[in-house]
Parts: structure tokens; sequence; C-alpha cells
């Protein structure tokens, strides 16, 4: 396994030197540690749409592992990116250190931590983690071909998968499910504050103001440590047990309507946003690079336009709310400033991005569309103390930095400005809240200006710095308790128990078995052995627009059939091969077991737990 290991950092290490050499060769005015920043993510989204298409035409994840390496390589000798001589900056790396720091310590702690035997999670992740350890298993030991949501078999996989199929690259090739989502994450998200660092230098002219603009984005929060105060306040706990032991995730409660959920734990919690938006920051540094410091010439220029088309043209399987940002800013800006040869990134990225939209669109996503005006404010009274609550003292920061700054930085805005009236005015999905990938994404230009803001802050003589002190720690406040409350109280997301019976599915069963299984988010067959399920947790589907009723009266058919026969007629008709028994389905709210039927039927695995708990998986013949 130690081998294998070794085998995939050797892969991944493949894919950041080749997304380096494509970073170098179209840098144009970026500077080289730009460039390198944009690194994991050039590389991790071409080896990915290289390796799905070799797995599509083949249907192989090992042929397409050995054919994207060998790629990878034939790139890297075309290019030769040995041939221009590093020029990392001084100054810039405390900086870079600092991030890099920040963003393995938030990994590593808070998503798939393995101690005792066990997998642990930040309690804000433990849905989302274990859908996507489902995509990634999927690939990685089971056989999901063509590709199909692990929790619902014979349903394609018209979902934004593509960073998940990444990891199950390195998952088969022996990383381990910890660290084929942790290493990626660790460079992403390392990319990802370090390119809006850059940009905030940029944009002040000051190293702080590229560190105030990465810290307002990633410690984003509202008026919430209000709440989180008076919270504390009534429950007569110490500070330290209250900080320990509560949910500090302030920025995500509903019944309060605390929806503009922190960014960090948005890019943490969902992996598609993470590589959508560092690609996505990429561009605005780009764009910022052509419109407002205007370093190019007219070739120069064309050929950034056509390398940011096909970066955003590839981005709908992996992020589809960062392509429509970034269609909807780049359009804007063609406007705004007459770019003329608009063509040379319009063609391919919405050339490569029909085939994507279209595909998606097959999961009936266009009716999910609709007028909902202030988004989750209620009603258009509520939306001003919405916004304000929501975003506290960055809202103000926003306009006061908008005033600040000259017109011609002011202008460069308005683009992005257009993604959070658009996001106000329609609601994409069927659920509301995913709106907020799109305000999150404005959040990421928007901080330039709070930065500038801060600053000007900073500069007035005599109460400046500590009134600098002040602003500045009560806008991130909200944000940081997020940050505690990942790294400081670990979740179990996968016992002793799921894994050991993940280990037997694995194998012991086909590697495109269909399992009947109760709704459980973190189900072990679906999540860890990489089993597709009839129906898992179906809820998830609701969020993509499917209608799972009629499964959820199937299986419930199934578990509590009056007979044998009956049973095993609708397991046959839905070619579900095996049946999961365990506390999962016996303490489903959703699923009654007639039991009965299971004691003459012989299970071909059936273990008891140390801690009691009873398994027991049963063939279809």
């Amino acid at each position: 396994m130690f081998l294998f290991g070794l085998v995939a950092l050797a892969f991944f290490t493949l894919t950041i030197i080749a997304g380096y050499a494509i970073a170098i060769r179209f840098r144009g005015h970026l500077s080289w540690m730009e460039a390198a920043a944009a690194s994991p993510v050039i590389g991790i989204i071409l080896a990915t749409w290289v390796a799905l298409v070799i797995y599509l035409l083949t249907g192989s994840l090992d042929i397409s592992i050995l054919l994207t390496a060998l790629l990878m390589f034939i790139a890297i000798a075309f290019v030769k990116p040995w041939t221009e001589k590093p020029a990392p900056e001084n100054k810039h790396l405390p900086a870079l250190l600092l991030i890099l720091v920040t963003a393995s310590v938030l990994m590593y702690q808070g998503l798939l931590t393995f101690y005792n035997g066990e997998y642990h999670i930040a309690f804000p992740f433990f849905g989302d983690a274990a859908f996507h350890t489902s995509i990634i298993t999927s690939f990685s030991q089971g056989s999901n071909y063509l590709p199909q949501y692990p929790i619902m078999s014979d349903h394609l996989l018209r979902y934004t998968f593509l960073i998940d199929y990444y990891s199950a690259l390195l998952d088969r090739l022996g990383m381990g499910i910890q660290w084929s989502v942790v290493l990626p994450g660790i460079a992403l998200m390392t990319s990802l504050f370090y390119l809006l660092y850059s940009l905030g230098c940029r944009f002040t002219g000051r190293l702080a103001g590229g560190l105030i603009t990465a810290s307002l984005v990633a410690f984003s929060g509202g008026l919430q440590f209000i709440q989180a105060f008076k919270d504390w306040s009534v429950s007569g706990q110490p500070i330290t047990t209250f900080l320990l032991t509560r949910n500090l995730n302030y920025t995500c409660i509903f019944d309060l309507h605390y929806v503009f959920t922190n960014f960090t734990d948005i890019i943490m919690a969902q992996r598609a946003a993470l590589t959508g938006f560092v690609a996505g920051a990429l561009i605005i540094l780009i764009s910022y690079t052509l419109y407002v410091d205007r370093d190019y010439d007219g070739k120069a220029a064309k050929k950034t336009l056509l390398a940011v088309g096909v970066l955003a043209g590839l981005l709908p399987l992996f992020h589809t709310y960062t392509y429509a940002c970034v269609m909807i800013s780049m359009v804007f800006l063609f406007i705004l400033y007459q770019e003329k040869r608009w063509h040379y990134f319009m063609i391919p990225a919405i050339g490569l991005a029909l085939p994507q939209a279209l595909y998606i669109a097959g999961q009936g996503a266009s009716s999910m569309i609709r007028v909902q005006l202030g988004w989750m404010a209620g009603s258009l009274t509520d939306i001003p103390g919405f916004w304000v609550m929501n975003m506290g003292l960055e809202l103000f920061l926003l306009i006061a930095g908008l005033l600040i700054v000259s017109t011609k930085k002011a202008r460069f805005y308005l683009p992005y400005l257009a993604i959070f009236i658009v996001a106000n005015i329609i609601v994409f999905q069927t659920w509301d809240y995913d709106n907020h990938k799109m305000f999150s994404f404005w959040l990421m230009p928007s901080s330039l200006f709070m930065a500038a803001a801060l600053l000007y802050v900073y500069d007035i003589r005599s109460i400046g710095k500590p009134l600098f002190a002040i602003i500045f720690t009560l806008t991130i406040l909200t944000g940081a308790l997020v940050a505690f409350f990942t790294i400081s109280q670990p979740y179990v997301e996968f016992s002793k128990n799921d894994i050991y019976v993940a280990d037997w599915v694995k194998e012991n069963t086909p590697g495109n078995a269909v399992f009947l299984t109760g709704d459980a988010p973190t189900h072990p067959v679906i999540a860890l052995a990489g089993r597709l399920s009839y129906l898992g947790y179906y809820p998830w589907m609701y969020t993509h627009g499917v209608n799972t009723d009629d499964r959820v009266q199937t299986v419930r058919s199934i578990y509590n059939a009056e007979n044998m026969h009956t049973m095993i007629q609708l397991l046959r008709e839905n070619n579900i091969s095996y049946v999961h028994l365990g506390p999962q389905e016996l303490r489903s709210q959703t699923y009654d077991v007639n039991q009965s039927l299971f004691e003459n039927w012989e299970p071909v695995f059936d273990w008891t737990a140390p801690d009691g708990e009873r398994y027991r998986i049963y063939r279809v013949d």
C-alpha cells in the first residue's frame, strides 16, 4: 500500500508540474509566483478532463490513469518549463507560507482525519463529505461506468463531479480516501488564497492589502457574532467550554435567516466550489491585468483571452455556478471596456461548455430556474436588514471602498456587481440556498474594496491603527468562530464498524453490484465500498432536481414485503443484487423492515460488532 501511495503521489506531482508548464507558457503578465500558484487548478482541470475522456472511451480507470500520465509527460517535455528560470519574490514568501500552513491545518483537521481506527470530520461537512466519498469510491473501488449517481443506480451522474473523479484516480493508485481528498484540497486552497492575496496586493499596492483581502474572504461572516455572544451569555458556561462544545457556525442557521455561509466553510464542504473558485480567482486576476493594469499588447491579449476562454469552457462539470459567474462578468467586462477581441474568449468558453450544459440540462435543470426577489430575505422590505445581518461590516466596508478608490478601479467592479444583482433576482436550483455559491464568487472581487477601505482607516492619523484593529476584528470575528469550530470539534464520519463492513464488501462483491440500502447519508456500502445503491440518502437527489418518490416507495415495499416471493421479485425487477440489513436500515425513519422475512434467508455476511450492532448482507440469486 505504501508503494502504491508513492505512485499516487507521483501522479499528483506530475499533475502539478504539467499545470505549471501550461501556466508558465500562457502566463502573460502574471508574475512567476502567480503563474506557479495557478498550477494546481490548471493541472487538475486538464488532467481530469483527459482522464475522463479516456475513461468514457475505454471503460477502464486504469487505462485512463496510464494514458493521462503519459500525455502529461509528453506535454511537459514539449513545453520545457525548466527553460524559464523560477523567479520567486522574497517579499511574498511569508504570505505564501502562512496560507499554505493555514490551508494544511484546515484541510487535515476538517476532512476525514483518520485516528483510533475511524475517519473524523468537522461537523459542518458531515453530509457533504459522505456524498463526495461515495462518488470517489464508486470509481476507485467500484465500477461506475457509465457514471451514475452512487445513491441512485441507473441515473446518470449529471452533477459537477469532476474534482471527485480526480480524487478517484489518486485513490485508485493507493493514496487512500483521506489523502485523495486532503492533498488536492491543500493545493487548491493554497492556490486560491494566494491568488486572492496577489490580487489584493495589485489592487491596493501594499502587501497588507493582499493579506487583508485574503483574510476577509477566508473569515467572511456578518453580525452573527452578536448571536453567539447572546447564546454564551444565557448558557452559563465558561467561555472555553462554550467554544469547545457548541456549534459555532453562526453563518448558517436557516431559522434565523443566516444563510450567507462562511466562504471557507463552503469550499471545504463543497469540493466543486473550491476548484471552481480557484479558476474564478485566476480569471478575475487576469481580467484585472487586462483592463486595469492594461499590461497586454494586442497579440498577448488575444493569446490570454483564448487561454482564459478554454479554462472557462472546461468548468461546467467542475462547478457550474463558477462558469455562470465567469460568463456574466466577462460579458459585462467586454461591453464596459469595448473589447473587440471578445470572440477569442467566447468561442472556446461557449463551444467547450455547450456539450456539458446539454448533459447537465438533461436532468431538468432548466425547470428549477425561477424569479425570487431578495434571494432568501423573505420579502422586499426585509432585504436591507437581511444583507446587513449576513454581511455585517463587510457590506459597509464594500460601500466605503467603492467611494474611496479611483473611478478606474470602481469601474472594474461593475461586472461583478451584476452577479450580486442576478443572484438576488433569480434562483437557479430547487433549493434556493444553493444561490450562495454565486454570492461567494461575488465576495472575491468585493473583498478588494473592503481591503481598500480598511487601509484607508489604518492610515488615519492618531486613531487609525486602533480603529483599524477594532473594525477588522469585528469584521472577521464570525468567520473566525467558524474556522475554530472546524478544527476543534471532530465528528466520527465513518466508524470502525463502517470500515469493517466496507472492506468486506470491497473484497467479496463485484464492483458493479447494486445494493438495497437504507437512507443513512454515511452508509459504508456506498460511501466507502464504492458500490451503487438502488436508493441511498435521497434528499440529496431533491437538491439536484430529481424526484425519488417512486424509488422510496419501492424500497419501502421491499423491506416491508409481506412474503419472500414478493420481496425477491421486486429485487430482481429492479436489478438489485445485494441487500444490506444493519443499524442504518433498522433505525431508518423512512423504511420499516419486516425482519421475519430475513430469518429464513441465509446471509453471505453476518457480523456482530463488538458494540453489539449486527450487520447482514444477502445475495439475490
